[in-house]
């Protein structure tokens, strides 16, 4: 899509209109050359205290305009800057709603983290009033600001003993196992997946715990406290028992673990065994993640999963059995195939073993999987069916006792939707709300890996990013992404 941008405030920027291109086209591509077949035109204009916004939407055959204005409020709390881009917020939703037909659950909230903005209203408004706000200034609905704001308030709950203390100078660690046996056809992360690129584990392994001894020695001389540690992928349980075996041995040996949450991904049924839940169960783990994504054998089997539901009762059973506690289980709304009947079962059914988390996280059609270079083929990217399980979701869970605690959303997400974390009261992933939150620096370890440095007053973020393939990991005996001098140099810096 071409956009065309005129704007005598200079509050928007192009950004600001691809995100909320992206509500309505989740897969859109933007081109600064002509474009007749689609095309975005703002225009916007301030006179004597009163904003005009103008906006035109072209998609292919069709058009629609819309036409606000307003007054500006030199009392608002909120800059200039924010009332002029929720003004082009409102005119898009006007001609978009003219064009699309429906209006997205989630207004004109963009971002990754919906709850950050409810949290920002609840400092200086109670739960009611910033309802008010998120349904009329940013039309979302009613039940996803009830949504938003029971996250955030959770959220702020569960942080709340991490802020009581700022003098402490925590982080946490995240450990990436970027392997899988086959790949999801819905995925995008960067998994090796063949028999030569699988041939590199035991390799990249060693390479991985040197790495991790590396971030250590940082975390040590920089006197920070470790608060949880998080590997992922990928699936790792990938590894062999061993190798489990021999990580947490290292993560144990390395840090202070003494109250410090231990999340390991175990991931798809199809690669946990006994022996492995086991290992992890002796090494200090204390809490998994048991994924199956539907309860719809046949749309396992279409996404390429290569396991059944059954497999996933099998393996929540082996692992209560080997004593387990806490487990989380990732369910996806709006899979291909999927019908609202369907997934109402899948939540039903996952909620019969009791995991202690579930999280629904809305289809996304992400940049390199299947889906989205293919077109997006038989894709069925119903926002409003989507919407509709995931509000189910929502009703279904609360019902069982669990609550929301965390949400982010990512780009090319049906609807513009959003990934929810429910939990039973006490069994949170606090890793999950220290990385989305930007509460401390988390540390990563392993190829596609980004450590993200947080300054102590939360102003400040620095990213390091590894590079993204497990060879390259490897090329040279060398590894990156981690930088010990700069680690040193940002906290020489901000604290």
């Amino acid at each position: 899509m071409r956009l065309l941008l005129q704007d005598k405030t200079d509050s928007i920027k192009e950004n600001y209109l691809q995100s909320l291109v992206l509500l309505y086209l989740p897969c859109e591509t933007f081109s600064p050359k002509d474009d007749a077949e689609k095309t975005l035109c703002v225009s916007v204009d301030v006179q004597d205290g009163l904003l005009n916004v103008e906006l035109d939407i072209k998609v292919y055959e069709r058009i629609a305009s819309s036409h606000c204005r307003k007054k500006t409020d030199t009392q608002s709390t909120e800059p200039l800057r924010m009332q002029v881009k929720l003004l082009v917020g409102e005119a898009f939703l006007k001609a978009a709603k003219d064009l699309f037909g429906y209006l997205p659950p989630w207004g004109i909230v963009t971002g990754i983290r919906p709850a950050k903005l409810a949290a920002d209203y609840l400092t200086h408004f109670g739960a009611e009033q910033t309802k008010r706000i998120l349904c009329e200034k940013y039309f979302v609905v009613p039940e996803r600001a009830d949504l938003c704001i029971r996250t955030a308030q959770n959220e702020r709950r569960l942080v709340e003993p991490l802020l009581a203390k700022p003098d402490k100078k925590t982080c946490s660690l995240y450990i990436s196992i970027p392997f899988c046996p086959s790949k999801c056809r819905y995925c995008s992360f960067v998994s090796a997946t063949t028999p030569r690129l699988l041939a590199l584990i035991p390799e990249y392994f060693e390479k991985l715990l040197c790495e991790i001894s590396d971030i250590a020695a940082t975390v040590h001389s920089l006197g920070l406290t470790l608060s949880s540690v998080y590997v992922g992928g990928g699936t790792p349980a990938v590894l062999e028992a061993g190798q489990i075996t021999r990580l947490l041995e290292k993560v144990y040996a390395l840090f202070d673990m003494k109250d410090v949450e231990f999340t390991f991904e175990a991931g798809r049924p199809d690669c946990i065994t006994a022996e492995k839940l086991k290992a992890l169960k002796n090494g200090g783990v204390t809490r998994i993640s048991i994924n199956t994504q539907t309860a719809n054998n046949e749309i396992l089997a279409s996404v390429g999963r290569k396991h059944t539901f059954e497999d996933y009762l099998n393996c929540m059973n082996l692992a209560r059995d080997i004593g387990i506690s806490c487990i989380n289980t990732d369910l996806i709304a709006g899979l291909p195939g999927e019908t609202e009947g369907s997934f109402r079962t899948t939540i039903q059914k996952v909620c019969d073993v009791r995991p202690e988390n579930v999280t629904v996280h809305a289809f996304t059609l992400k940049r390199s999987s299947e889906y989205k270079t293919a077109h997006t083929a038989n894709v069925d990217s119903s926002s409003r069916t989507a919407f509709e399980m995931i509000s189910f979701a929502n009703a279904f869970l609360t019902q069982k006792g669990y609550a929301p605690y965390y949400m982010y959303r990512q780009k090319n997400t049906v609807g513009n939707l959003d990934n929810t974390g429910f939990a039973y009261p006490g069994t949170e992933c606090l890793y999950n709300i220290y990385m989305m939150g930007e509460y401390h620096t988390v540390f990563a370890a392993g190829a596609g890996a980004v450590t993200k440095y947080v300054s102590r007053d939360r102003e400040r973020i620095e990213r390091s990013f590894c590079v993204k393939y497990p060879y390259e990991y490897l090329d040279n005996g060398k590894y990156a992404g981690f930088d010990r001098a700069f680690a040193e140099h940002f906290y020489e810096t901000v604290f």
